[in-house]
């Protein structure tokens, strides 16, 4: 019996469920949870609690689905703090 070639180079991402790895599972249930939280703990009107809920469980969705341009938006937020973030420097010539 010949061992079976296994191709090595391949760079994959784990999957866990539903075509998700673990941090965008993470992110996910992040966000469903503090929904569900805020819409739990809120008091008043239904409507108000779900309102103030619904951005906490879009954000983990389009941080844990969402992948414009085969990245993911956590991806895509980091490069966007990384360049806000960078250090500017102003080169004006030789210190001379």
């Amino acid at each position: 019996m010949e061992p079976a070639k296994v191709p090595q180079h391949l760079e994959l991402d784990d999957v866990i469920a539903f075509g998700l790895g673990a941090l965008d599972l993470v992110c996910v249930a992040a966000g469903a949870c503090v929904g569900w939280w805020l819409a739990l703990v809120l008091t008043g009107d239904p409507v108000a609690r779900v309102v103030i809920a619904t951005p906490f469980v879009t954000a983990g969705l389009v941080f844990g689905v969402a992948r414009p341009g085969e990245r993911s938006c956590r991806t895509w937020l980091a490069l966007a703090l990384g360049y806000v973030l960078r250090a500017r420097v102003l080169v004006t010539g030789a210190d001379e």
